[in-house]
């Protein structure tokens, strides 16, 4: 009998003749098309596998079994994804303190890719924690758009200029904590709230939109700012201080 197999994902190893004994095995298991061994310097080197195929029903036990022979010479953790036929999952190769950071990243790109999707609304039922990923969302969203002003710019830059405005997102987005406790949260979102109020607040364009009034452009931002001020509302009961201009329609 047999079954679909796809893998694909990669590891660091540390060189040595056991893992080159593995890397064969690997190669018999599934083809020498499927392995790609990248050597990195003379003391280590990244295994990368993608193989998508029919195989015999024992290959996911098979390479289960590789992969724990390897555990002992992974350098941090790597992880591979894994499908079958009717199941999928990832499987994380090395040792268990590494895999736990491993783990926890790939949990935490995976909140930040979907976070964006929620409406403000529900991004407020979160609180601080997740408006703080929004805005670092945001942020650097932004940051990655504009090409970085030249270090002559930054030094002569005026309140509500291009290069002043990359540098207040810049140190903003570096000043911003990881998510811990909620009071650390709710600091930094006062704290962003504040210095956005400090440029002169929100603008409200006739469309319905929202821009920040130091650069009308920043129209994420201006959203990220919206559900802070919300979620800061929510928790504390008090009424945050931003100042929102309207634009003319006409203008």
């Amino acid at each position: 009998m047999g079954c679909n197999y796809k893998i694909y994902g990669s590891i660091t190893l540390r060189r040595s003749q056991e893992v080159e004994m593995l890397l064969d095995t690997l190669r018999e298991q599934l083809d020498d098309g499927a392995v790609e061994v990248e050597e990195l310097d003379e003391n280590s080197l990244e295994l990368t596998l993608n193989f998508d195929d029919a195989t015999t029903i024992h290959t996911p036990s098979a390479m289960a079994d590789l992969f724990k022979q390897m555990e002992p010479f992974v350098i941090g953790a790597g992880s591979f994804d894994i499908e079958t036929s009717g199941d999928s999952w990832t499987e994380y190769v090395g040792t268990p303190e590494e895999v736990v950071k491993a783990r926890s990243a790939s949990a935490l790109d995976l909140i930040q890719e979907q976070i964006g999707l929620l409406t403000t609304e529900d991004r407020a039922k979160l609180g601080g924690a997740g408006q703080v990923i929004a805005l670092q969302n945001a942020l650097g969203a932004l940051l990655g758009n504009i090409l970085p002003p030249m270090a002559a710019e930054l030094k002569d830059a005026e309140p509500g200029s291009l290069p002043y405005n990359w540098q207040r997102a810049q140190a903003l987005l570096t000043s911003v904590p990881a998510i811990e406790p909620p009071t650390t949260s709710t600091d930094a979102l006062k704290t962003l709230i504040s210095t956005v109020q400090a440029t002169g607040g929100l603008v409200h364009f006739p469309d319905g939109s929202y821009g920040c009034a130091a650069d009308q452009e920043w129209l994420d931002l201006a959203d990220a700012i919206l559900a802070a001020k919300q979620a800061l509302e929510n928790e504390t009961g008090v009424v945050v201080e931003l100042t929102i201009t309207e634009i003319p329609e006409n203008s």
